[in-house]
């Protein structure tokens, strides 16, 4: 969660990014990067995920 948060921070802190897509949400056979396991359960608070995702970012405080 962690290196998530971190990833996002960085995109949302910068004021030319104006979207982004996070495409591992869960993990498949071969990765285990998800945000949810194999059967699509949440490795993490959703709640968490929903904050990070939920901040404003730089480009809307212009």
């Amino acid at each position: 969660m962690r290196r998530y948060e971190g990833l996002t921070t960085t995109l949302l802190d910068n004021p030319r990014m104006f979207g982004f897509c996070y495409t591992q949400l869960y993990d498949i056979e071969q990765e285990v990067n998800g945000l949810y396991t194999y059967d699509r359960k949440p490795k993490f608070d959703p709640a968490v995920i929903r904050a990070i995702n939920t901040r404003k970012a730089a480009i809307e405080e212009e």
